[in-house]
């Protein structure tokens, strides 16, 4: 993932959490861990990073934080604090937070999407028992520009023999099908500032 200064990218290498620099040949290892980490995702701010890890036999979304207010990225930080974010013994994955940095989206028990305050950290769910996950990343969600709506696939129209595009009011809880076209539609995507 591109930080949001467009200075750094975060990359998961043999299933750690590493952020290099655009600019020099500099690269922090953010994470050494003997389990696995994926899907990393930089918040507005720049100076936290999501992920999704696997600790004590379960996956989790946990953020790395810089602590040091001198720090402006991870690449040359010499510390940060790692938190897990979901709760404890849910299998959740795919962090994206939104545009404003108010919420992280992510995926629960892989077909439910749920967004979490960053500030508050009260969860809300906004899709459930609609979709089937069949394989890791099949589940696919997109903030928009605005931070009040999120873009999915939408199984609800007719199960696993073809997947629609869903619009999804994050203050309503509204699903909209956009697609219904009987067909499956993917690689969805906002476009024009979120128009």
């Amino acid at each position: 993932d591109l930080s949001p200064e467009e200075n750094e990218i975060a990359v998961v290498i043999r299933g750690d959490v590493y952020v290099t620099s655009i600019d020099y040949a500099t690269t922090k290892r953010i994470t050494n861990t003997p389990e696995q980490e994926r899907d990393v995702a930089f918040a507005p701010d720049g100076r936290t990073l999501y992920y999704s890890a696997e600790r004590n036999g379960h996956w989790g979304i946990y953020k790395a934080e810089l602590t040091e207010k001198r720090d402006k990225g991870f690449t040359y930080a010499l510390k940060w604090k790692e938190e897990l974010v979901t709760e404890p013994g849910q299998t959740c994955f795919q962090p994206a937070v939104s545009p404003d940095g108010k919420w992280l989206a992510f995926l629960k028990d892989r077909t439910e999407i749920v967004i979490k305050n960053t500030k508050n950290g009260k969860e809300k769910n906004l899709l459930s028992n609609v979709n089937i996950s069949y394989s890791d990343g099949d589940q696919a969600f997109r903030w928009s520009p605005d931070s009040h709506h999120i873009l999915c696939n939408f199984q609800g129209g007719g199960g696993w023999n073809h997947e629609d595009v869903a619009l999804i009011d994050i203050e309503t809880g509204e699903i909209t099908n956009i697609t219904e076209s009987g067909y499956s539609d993917g690689s969805f995507k906002w476009a024009l500032g979120g128009k």
